[in-house]
């Protein structure tokens, strides 16, 4: 189980996608579950990126408490001999108590075996904070820097590293379903100095 966790606006339904087609090409069955009741069209995004990508996703009527809308999501995984599952959760445009607590409780609830926090790689120091704060509320076990493919350079990711202690694990590259890379340090300091 793969919880991604985020503020609105990260890019973590399109990299719930993009990481289904990765783990799909390295011969994983993953299941997509559409843990986010609260935007407008999130499930209706998550859904299409699975048609992309020939991934099937887990969905309940949006006014279903998405702590069980992840429970659910892991027994249907193991019913339909799905490996890996892809939570889609909520994010806020800022983080706030309520939001911290339903995704503490999706964690009690369904024991991820990792926590990826997904961070726009544009919004610089602003990531480094919010990597704090998930880090402390949750515990995450890494990060996805996305919008890469942008002017920003990535600096932010060396004080991520560091104020969380986690590793960064993934770059999402640009729009496509397959951009998505795993996190190269050699290459991103080459970029942020760059070369």
């Amino acid at each position: 189980v793969i919880m991604l966790v985020g503020l609105q606006g990260a890019g973590k339904t399109t990299t719930a996608g993009k990481l289904a087609l990765m783990l799909k090409k390295r011969g994983k069955k993953p299941l997509l579950a559409a843990c986010d009741v609260y935007r407008p069209a999130a499930i209706k995004q998550l859904e299409v990126l699975g048609q992309q990508v020939d991934v099937p996703v887990y969905r309940m009527p949006d006014n279903v408490d998405p702590v069980h809308i992840a429970r659910y999501a892991v027994d249907a995984a193991k019913s339909y001999g799905r490996d890996v599952v892809i939570l889609d959760t909520a994010g806020r445009l800022t983080i706030d108590e309520k939001l911290m607590a339903e995704l503490r409780n999706i964690k009690s609830e369904v024991h991820p075996h990792e926590i990826l926090l997904v961070l726009d790689s544009m919004t610089g120091q602003d990531a480094v904070t919010t990597a704090g704060t998930f880090d402390e509320n949750l515990g995450i076990d890494g990060t996805i820097l996305t919008k890469m493919d942008g002017d920003s350079r990535g600096g932010a990711a060396i004080s991520i590293r560091s104020v969380t202690g986690v590793p960064i694990k993934f770059l999402g590259t640009g729009e496509g379903v397959d951009a998505l890379e795993v996190y190269d340090p050699g290459r991103l300091s080459s970029r942020i100095l760059g070369m």
